[in-house]
């Protein structure tokens, strides 16, 4: 009988999954003995891509918390507030319309068919915005503080799979504290609004952090042509456009990454992002439309689009990189979801603050966390032949 040896700490895979110099590749799926759950790929593409999914869908739910944190310690007034203006997808009485068939208490449904009856009669609708809180400040700060201190932490792990999930975690923390809250502090202050509410049977303008969130399309521009060109990018998108721009043709990516943890979240963060603006924009009634043929091709390519990615995710080999591509493949297959919610064909369950959202988002991605990291950690055993006698 061979003896066996256990394959040394740390990943033996680089970030395409295929195995570094000098370090022992694990066995295939069932090749040896107590290898199983740790190699076989369908648990690897299964516990990758929940762990996105719960990312994505407890992202949300946290900052329907939040609101609820702000509004129970703060009660926010838009008395308060300053004047607002609103930046719609559709004509102002189309909004308000929207928002009248939502309202759910008799005083919203005064306040807001009064002014339904004014815009479809070309007088104007005087509303607020509401005040900056020190909840929501308070918030933005922790939130981006706690993704840095994690970040930091990153840098104390050796194996690329948990840097990696840290750095997810990281991500989602500070695109949600520096950013989402970050221009909800600007939209507050500057009376910028995209939807309408009744707050306290007062008008108030409400959602104008993806007024400004829109137009950062300049900035991503930016950040997208520095990945496009930069030589040392494993983005699998930036390495397909250097093999095929009509540039000169460099030596693709080589060399040890060390962490992997700054990298994740900043492709968690960039990739938010990107399909943030990439739906604010196919919404705009002004360039396409809620129902146009863009946002309807947008719905099916992500269809088709997420299929092929969670196909790709489940050929990759090694956890560290399952879980960096989960996090394209899951958000590309989380955009049909975010369209079928905009066109009114199901509730989002992750906005509805009910003790079933909570076990199922949050306790699910606790759970799917604490199983993917164990599963990362566990040391695969190889059979190594006995020597020749």
């Amino acid at each position: 009988m061979g003896a066996v040896t256990h394959i040394p700490s740390g990943n033996p895979y680089n970030h395409r999954g295929t195995p570094r110099l000098g370090v022992a590749r694990p066995p295939r799926a069932g090749a040896a003995s107590g290898s199983a759950t740790a190699t076989n790929p369908w648990v690897r593409t299964v516990l990758s891509a929940s762990f996105m999914l719960l990312m994505l869908a407890a992202a949300h739910l946290s900052m329907m918390v939040v609101n609820a944190i702000e509004a129970r310690i703060d009660a926010p007034q838009p008395s308060a507030g300053i004047p607002a203006r609103m930046f719609t997808d559709s004509p102002l009485d189309v909004e308000i319309a929207a928002a009248l068939t939502k309202a759910s208490t008799p005083e919203a449904k005064r306040v807001l068919g009064a002014a339904l009856a004014d815009a479809r009669a070309g007088r104007d609708v005087a509303f607020r915005t509401l005040p900056v809180t020190p909840t929501l400040v308070q918030a933005a700060l922790l939130l981006t503080a706690l993704g840095g201190l994690l970040l930091f932490f990153t840098t104390r792990l050796q194996s690329d799979a948990a840097q990696t999930i840290l750095g997810i975690f990281a991500g989602n923390l500070i695109w949600t504290g520096g950013v989402e809250y970050g221009l909800t502090i600007a939209a507050r202050s500057l009376g910028v609004a995209k939807a309408m509410t009744v707050v306290n049977g007062q008008l108030t303008g409400i959602y104008g952090e993806y007024v400004i969130l829109k137009h950062t399309w300049g900035a991503m521009v930016l950040v997208g042509a520095y990945i496009a060109f930069l030589e040392s990018s494993r983005c699998p998108i930036s390495v397909w456009w250097r093999k095929v721009a009509p540039a000169r043709k460099a030596p693709g990516p080589a060399g040890r990454i060390d962490n992997f943890g700054p990298r994740s979240a900043f492709q968690y963060a960039t990739t938010v992002w990107g399909f943030y603006l990439l739906l604010l924009w196919a919404y705009d009634e002004t360039v396409f439309g809620v129902h146009s043929w863009f946002t309807n091709g947008v719905m099916f390519a992500t269809l088709a689009g997420g299929i092929y990615c969670l196909w790709r995710l489940h050929q990759h080999r090694g956890w560290g990189p399952a879980v960096r591509y989960s996090v394209g493949a899951v958000i590309v297959a989380w955009t049909p979801l975010e369209i079928a919610g905009k066109w009114n064909l199901f509730r989002a369950p992750w906005i509805l603050l009910q003790s079933s959202s909570f076990i199922v988002f949050f306790g699910g991605l606790a759970l799917g966390t604490g199983l993917l990291w164990h599963a990362s950690r566990r040391k695969p055993v190889v059979a190594e032949r006995a020597p020749a006698a």
